[in-house]
């Protein structure tokens, strides 16, 4: 475990004491409480984009699954020597 946080903004410890005894909570409660609640949204919204990004890329590639064959399809002899070097 790391040495305790200890914050040095005189109004924010002001705002933490007073909605700490607003909620009838300890500080380390409601410090505890605010944190848990932000990384859930940040997971949240992390996970959404990931989502997203995801259908749109899987939209991405139906449409290029969707697009005709135009000319014969190459294969390796058409593009490299008996060497293996590029043609």
């Amino acid at each position: 475990m790391n040495a305790p946080v200890q914050i040095r903004k005189a109004e924010t410890v002001e705002r933490l004491r007073r909605l700490a005894a607003f909620e009838g909570k300890t500080i380390t409660d409601l410090v505890d409480e605010m944190v848990r609640e932000r990384d859930e949204r940040l997971t949240t919204e992390r996970e959404a984009e990931i989502q997203r990004k995801i259908v749109a890329v899987n939209e991405i590639v139906a449409h290029f699954q969707a697009l005709p064959i135009v000319g014969p399809l190459l294969t390796d002899d058409d593009l490299y020597d008996e060497d293996g070097l590029p043609k």
